[in-house]
């Protein structure tokens, strides 16, 4: 599955550009194909509900733990620090 200038290999979970790759965890995966699906940018609240099975009044940092740690291995191999973007709505690709 193509994702900007990634492909995202849903079978092995790993995210490669050219020859680097990172691997993924099922829920990064899951993300990531929430965010693939929106073309708008998605609430904290519906990412919880979506991936986690969370009420929406839970008061959790699950999403933004979740979040951060994706961002920075993205960061780390690929140096693209503009990969997941967030914005008053949400966090969106």
């Amino acid at each position: 599955i193509k994702i900007k200038n990634y492909i995202l290999n849903k079978n092995e979970k790993k995210l490669s550009k050219l020859q680097d790759f990172i691997i993924l965890t099922e829920k990064e995966v899951q993300l990531l194909e929430l965010f693939l699906n929106n073309k708008k940018p998605i609430s904290k609240d519906n990412i919880l509900s979506t991936v986690w099975n969370y009420s929406t009044d839970a008061d959790t940092h699950t999403v933004e733990t979740h979040i951060y740690r994706l961002r920075k291995k993205i960061n780390d191999e690929f140096m693209d620090d503009e990969f997941i973007l967030n914005s008053k709505d949400g966090y969106h690709l």
